[in-house]
């Protein structure tokens, strides 16, 4: 039980943890720059040619011999020429040292001649792209536009940007045979846009990290598909290559024409596999959303893609940019992708970046952050992984926004969680004079030897910014109260003076790096406080309360702290919550194979137990906290509010108050064993309530398999006709009857089934009536892609090819088939090692005779052949939903059949005769009844009638005594009733 309230305040053990006192003042001097450690107020600016887009692309490089020296490559894809290209615009590489000056960067002289019989270089943008291998390594630089001439001077002129790359050695200077311009992999291919003739290779470049190999972007290979080029830069080794396009069905899933596979590329290690390498490349019209496509290498020098992930949005060209980077420092790669096209008109966004971190290995599972840039600021045009700024053990990234104001970079920060998705940092071209700032980025180096990566931003404007990052001290502080518990108002324990006195002891401790480096920080502590100096806590640490009298008149405060909860989802963009689906017990079902994570909303209440005395409880609970215990197959990835699994509530949580949070949890830890989730929740208040007990939280798992079938029957409709034979008369299949083909496509779009079970594919094939006549008659199985699995019974199936087998080869038979007037013979085939698709095709006879014989006479006949999915598994909690098919042949005699079952004319004449006699009869019968009398005017309508009365019968010509009288008129009314 809760001890009581009296008098005292209330502490708790995580608030004193966070109590920092009002008077520390404690300052770093080293740290010039709010937010985040890259020094914006010593940053080097260089500048270029005007026009000539200096710093279209950036690369830190350092070169070791022969001697040290660190540059930043330039590309400038817009540059005037040297000698006889003076004036020509072919681009340029240019090297920049770690000066002051502005002005100084050198033009690499790698270009310089030309050859107009078989090449143009005007505006082949030599420059496009810039990477270097690292420290003492080689760097790779592009034109992408370079173009291939033939027949120069014939009005058949044909000119084909191929591109090319330039290799060269540490000193930027061509060492070894490998080193120069003749990397151009396109040159002595089939020309023209629908092949090789609209190349464009070196759009893209990039080192792998274990550098054996140069990648090659060239998206307009092949109508725009796009293709990936890979090679060794030390070696004359095999050129891997992707996939080229197929007509027919591909063996792998791929992008297809107009996708501009190649325009951003990258590799990384621990993308699919932990020592495993994958490559990664940016398609960003594939599908007109994007795509980035991850790739392997084969044994057959290709590089086939592994997994495909899509766009969310119509023209958002996802995958223009893509970099990879261990954000959250688990061994596992994730990638972040690009859509500088996104747009949202009433949200206001103008482009995106997509954070996928890695489902370990599981991409299909992925559910990707999306961070937001500003409306038309083209948000994520480039993507960049800058290292560890600010060496806290995780990647950080920087996304360039060329677009917003003069242009902008934001860094953001890798956590243990994942990625901080508030900018730590915002570069603004604004403050550098530079227009068009964050079109490149490149980072990673340390320039300046203080161990720290260093960042360059490059523009459109013909300027680049170098930022160098400083030190960063880690601070951590214990602090500690006495008393530990309660501080008593009412007892005085100031020495030498009157009032209330706590002691706080506050310690920090720091760590650098390097662990050479020192600080200077300075601090004021004061340890004694009085009674009157409430402030300390209530600014400081607003969590902490001073409780001065209790709750009610009996001074103790009573809490009714419930608490209630739900499984669901909620996609990492949206605070859309999605309860999970319930069975028959109400209990909750979470599906593993389509989720990676479960969220757990959990709401905690403190209102009266009775509305109508809400004197009895229902008080402030004080220290309120929820402490939350999971098992070993969940891992806390976010909790919303505030840090789990300690969830501070409030100190104190009020009455009537209503909490509502989610705790997201990775199931990346559950196995096929684990069939149910639990979580501990437990309240805790230093407020008296009896009732406080832990909740388990339990849901149900599912493994639900993503297995479908689907049939097809060629031809749909089949024809009976002819005369009826014995099968002892039958010779060749031809005299069985119409062939008819069966197509059994069976899919799976999630992992394999080999360590789930054994699955198969059972096909209800209606053989025989249920007198024992044929009905159809199989001829033949095949199983493409699986040529050995075995299907039972094979003895059903024709046994030798041309002859027609006798009835006593059935296998067994399920009756009542077909609307219970026929019966089927069951094929089941397994399917092992079933990972993608597979296709089980079946032929067989419409047998003529029997229709003939028992159907003469109608007009139609359907025909239905079922098909269903089994799995046979120890796993009991295997669900598997929607693994049936069935469809309908219709059968029908052919044109003529019919006719010999006509109607003699004679019946047709009688049937004539006796509905004229019918119809005459009945209208006799309704002529006698009046039903065609007509009803007379005179009858229904009243008449008036007049009588003629004589003159001299009139009164008014009668005059009494001279008086006139009134003239008098005699009616009658008639309604013709008399």
């Amino acid at each position: 039980m809760a001890p009581h309230l009296r008098h005292g305040i209330s502490v708790s053990l995580s608030q004193r943890r966070c109590l920092l006192l009002h008077s520390l003042l404690l300052s770093v001097y080293f740290l010039t720059v709010a937010g985040f450690n890259l020094d914006t107020s010593m940053t080097l600016t260089k500048e270029g040619e005007t026009g000539s887009f200096f710093g279209f692309s950036l690369a830190l490089h350092q070169q070791l011999t022969p001697e040290p020296h660190s540059w930043i490559l330039v590309g400038a894809p817009r540059a005037r020429g040297l000698g006889m290209m003076q004036r020509k615009r072919p681009g340029a590489l240019y090297r920049c040292p770690i000066t002051g000056e502005e002005f100084d960067c050198e033009r690499v002289d790698i270009d310089g001649d030309v050859n107009l019989d078989w090449e143009s270089k005007d505006n082949q943008w030599l420059g496009v792209t810039v990477k270097s291998q690292g420290i003492g390594g080689k760097v790779v630089t592009c034109a992408h536009l370079y173009e291939l001439r033939q027949r120069v001077g014939l009005p058949s002129e044909t000119r084909d940007p191929i591109g090319r790359c330039y290799v060269l050695s540490e000193d930027l200077t061509e060492r070894d045979d490998l080193d120069g311009g003749e990397w151009k992999f396109c040159e002595g291919r089939p020309q023209g846009h629908e092949q090789f003739g609209f190349c464009q290779q070196g759009l893209s470049a990039a080192f792998t990290p274990d550098n054996q190999f140069i990648m090659f972007g060239a998206p307009g290979t092949y109508n725009w598909k796009g293709l990936l080029f890979m090679a060794s830069p030390d070696e004359d080794a095999l050129v891997y290559k992707t996939l080229e396009p197929h007509s027919n069905r591909p063996m792998f899933e791929d992008v297809a024409q107009n996708s501009y596979l190649g325009f951003s590329v990258d590799s990384a290690q621990g993308i699919m596999s932990r020592g495993e390498l994958t490559f990664v490349a940016g398609a960003p019209r594939a599908n007109h959303t994007g795509a980035v496509v991850l790739l392997r290498k084969d044994n057959m020098y290709r590089l086939v893609p592994q997994h495909i992930l899509w766009g969310e949005e119509l023209a958002s060209s996802f995958g223009y940019s893509v970099a990879t980077a261990d954000l959250n420092s688990d061994g596992w790669t994730d990638l972040i992708v690009g859509a500088p096209n996104y747009f949202d008109r009433k949200a206001e966004i103008g482009g995106a970046v997509y954070i996928f971190l890695n489902p370990f290995g599981n991409w299909e599972y992925a559910q990707p952050i999306r961070l937001n840039g500003t409306y038309d600021s083209m948000f994520g045009l480039t993507v960049n992984n800058v290292g560890d700024l600010d060496r806290d053990g995780y990647d950080d990234i920087a996304v360039g926004a060329p677009f917003d104001g003069d242009g902008k970079v934001f860094i953001y920060r890798g956590l243990s969680s994942g990625i901080d998705t508030k900018p730590a940092q915002i570069l603004d071209g604004v403050d550098e004079g530079v227009k068009r700032f964050g079109y490149s980025i490149s980072g990673g180096l340390d320039i300046d030897g203080n161990l720290y990566p260093d960042l360059a931003v490059g523009s459109l404007g013909d300027k680049l910014v170098l930022y160098r990052s400083r030190p960063v001290i880690h601070v951590t502080r214990d602090v500690s109260i006495e008393p530990q518990q309660y501080i008593d108002l009412e007892q005085h324990n100031c020495k030498g003076r009157d009032g209330v006195c706590v002691e706080v002891k506050a310690c920090f401790t720091y760590t650098a790096y390097p662990e050479t480096y020192s600080p200077d920080i300075s601090e004021l502590l004061y340890t004694s406080l009085f009674r009157t100096s409430w402030f300390f806590c209530l600014v400081i640490c607003p969590a902490v309360n001073f409780l001065r009298e209790g709750c009610g008149d009996d001074k103790i405060c009573q809490s009714n702290l419930k608490l209630t909860y739900q499984f669901g989802t909620r996609p990492p963009t949206s605070d859309l919550f999605t309860p999970l689906p319930r069975d028959d017990e109400e209990v909750a079902v979470f599906s593993l194979s389509d989720q990676r994570s479960v969220v757990l909303e959990v709401t905690v209440t403190n209102m009266p137990s009775d509305p109508l005395s809400p004197e009895e409880d229902g008080d402030d609970a004080h220290a309120a906290q929820l402490l939350v215990t999971l098992p070993d197959t969940l891992i806390i990835i976010l909790c919303f509010l505030f840090p789990c699994a300690e969830c501070e509530l409030g100190n104190p949580l009020k009455r009537d108050a209503i909490l509502k949070f989610y705790i997201i949890l990775s199931t990346s830890a559950i196995t096929i064993e684990t069939t149910e989730l639990t979580v501990n929740l437990l309240l805790a208040t230093i407020s008296e309530q009896r009732d406080l007990a832990t909740v388990t939280a339990v849901a149900k798992i599912i493994i639900e398999l993503p297995l479908a079938v689907s049939v097809l029957a060629r031809p749909h409709q089949l024809f009976f006709s002819g005369a009826v034979k014995g099968e002892s008369a039958m010779e060749t299949l031809d005299d069985v009857g119409s062939a008819v083909e069966f197509e059994f496509t069976v899919t799976n779009t999630g992992p394999s089934l080999q360590t789930l079970g054994s699955a198969f594919l059972n096909i209800m094939w209606p053989h025989e009536l249920s007198n024992g006549k044929w009905l159809l008659y199989p001829t033949a199985l095949h199983f493409h892609g699986h040529p050995k699995t075995p299907c039972t019974p094979h003895t059903s199936l024709n046994p030798q090819e041309g002859h027609v087998m006798t009835k006593g080869s059935l296998g067994r038979t399920t009756p009542d088939c077909l609307l219970g007037s026929a019966r089927c013979v069951l094929f089941q085939c397994p399917l092992h090692s079933f990972s993608d698709s597979a296709v089980l095709k079946i032929q067989g006879r419409l047998w003529n005779s029997t229709f003939l014989e028992e159907f003469p006479s109608v007009s139609a006949l359907e025909l239905l052949v079922r098909a269903n999915i089994t799995v046979k598994s120890s796993i009991k909690h295997l669900v598997l939903r929607d693994a049936a098919a069935q469809i309908p042949v219709m059968i029908y005699p052919e044109v003529g059949l019919t006719a010999q079952y006509w109607i003699p004319w004679w019946w047709i004449l009688i049937a004539i005769l006796a509905g004229i006699l019918v119809l005459s009869l009945l209208v006799c019968i309704l002529w006698k009844c009046g039903f065609f009398r007509r009803v007379q005017y005179e009858d229904k309508v009243p008449q008036y009638h007049a009588v003629k009365i004589p003159r001299q019968d009139r009164p008014q010509f009668q005059q009494k005594a001279g008086i006139l009288q009134k003239k008098e008129w005699a009616t009658h009314w008639s309604d013709g009733s008399s």
